[in-house]
């Protein structure tokens, strides 16, 4: 049987890195994996239909197909598995569509996302896939402030090595952005300014 499953953690966490192992092993296996992405995602450049997705951590990109309308080019491509990238810009209506690949073709979805926003808020994605998947997964890492060992659950956002305070959830076309995976504590603490 089939399951739509949700992988999801902070940025540098390795959320395509697992995705790319997994891609591979489903390769190896037959299983004819076909990577898409939400064509809002362009810190690669900007990529529509066929592109390609890359790993910060390992350094090795596979090719993802960047879709504008999932319900109508989803049905064009070849696949027997369906993995996601950038998962928490998924709408509503995309993971209605991956929901009816898995239950009505019976073919396994692997999503892999952001949780949250540098705000502290489910993205909307997210949200979605934390009620409707089948399989719910963090992907762990460590805060990125020198000497703390506490899990990191929250991103601070930089623009031009700025903290960047600003309210939108994304900030994907805005000067030089940049990102600290940071434990609930640290983020706190930067937010406010204020030492706990």
């Amino acid at each position: 049987m089939a399951n739509f499953k949700f992988y999801y953690g902070v940025m540098g966490a390795g959320k395509t890195t697992e995705l790319i192992k997994a891609y591979k092993i489903y390769q190896y296996k037959n299983l004819n994996p076909l990577v898409i992405k939400p064509i809002i995602d362009n810190r690669e450049g900007f990529q529509n239909g066929w592109g390609t997705t890359s790993s910060r951590l390992v350094k090795e990109s596979i090719p993802a197909y960047y879709f504008k309308n999932l319900q109508k080019e989803l049905w064009k491509l070849n696949y027997q598995s369906i993995f996601v990238d950038e998962a928490q810009f998924l709408t509503k209506d995309d993971i209605k569509v991956l929901s009816d690949v898995v239950d009505l073709q019976n073919i396994n979805v692997l999503a892999y996302g952001l949780k949250t926003d540098s705000n502290g808020h489910l993205f909307n994605g997210a949200a979605e896939l934390l009620v409707k998947a089948d399989v719910i997964q963090e992907l762990p890492t460590l805060c990125d402030i020198p000497n703390c060992e506490h899990k990191a659950t929250m991103h601070l956002r930089y623009v031009d090595n700025k903290l960047d305070l600003n309210t939108e959830s994304v900030a994907i076309e805005t000067g030089n952005v940049t990102y600290k995976s940071v434990c609930r504590k640290h983020w706190y603490s930067i937010i406010s300014g204020k030492q706990y």
